[in-house]
């Protein structure tokens, strides 16, 4: 597969901003709710993440019941609708690092309500880093949404394919276990086609 560009880099912390929506369903409150707790939690969070990205632009092979964009068919209704007519394709992966990871397993063992409201605030941020990401990297281009590996019927198997594909583990040092699990765990890939 014809890979036609790669990229990389680092998100300031300071570029990222919560989606209120994203925040509130990872809470489980009401969108616009806010307290001390939720406020001191997302001040000591910012001070551990360590967002960075990687990926490729990749020319498309279509099938029928799959595409190919590097590292294997995959078949997959959502990803062949997703994808129709994109001759391109970005597949990237966005980590916030292992210092968030360590923080989290600190909180785990100090204070399980910090923990949960932590946890939930470093999901919103691994989302608002993608969401950067895909703005970033589709500017000039018609982009279609981005979707993940295990989203509908795509498969989750092809996730150690795809991290290996970008180089993950050396650009931003993810793994991904047995149980398909990334590491450090605020991870996400994902794909996006353009026009």
């Amino acid at each position: 597969m014809n890979v036609l560009a790669y990229f990389d880099g680092a998100i300031p912390v300071q570029h990222l901003f919560l989606d209120e929506t994203e925040k509130a369903a990872r809470l489980s409150v009401k969108n616009g709710f806010e307290n001390a707790e939720i406020a001191a939690c997302d001040e000591k969070l910012r001070t551990v993440i360590d967002a960075r990205y990687t990926g490729v632009r990749v020319a498309i092979k279509h099938y029928e019941d799959g595409v190919d964009l590097g590292f294997g068919k995959i078949e997959s209704c959502v990803l062949v609708k997703n994808l129709a007519r994109c001759p391109e394709a970005f597949v990237f992966a966005v980590t916030l690092g292992h210092g968030v990871d360590r923080y989290l397993a600190r909180l785990g063992a100090a204070s399980p309500a910090a923990h949960f409201i932590t946890d939930a605030l470093a999901s919103a941020y691994a989302e608002a880093a993608c969401d950067l990401v895909s703005r970033k990297i589709a500017e000039g281009f018609s982009a279609r949404p981005r979707v993940s590996l295990g989203y509908g019927d795509m498969p989750l198997a092809a996730q150690p394919a795809l991290l290996a594909f970008i180089k993950a583990d050396k650009r931003l040092h993810i793994t991904i276990g047995e149980s398909l699990l990334m590491s450090p765990a605020k991870s996400i890939t994902a794909i996006m086609g353009v026009l």
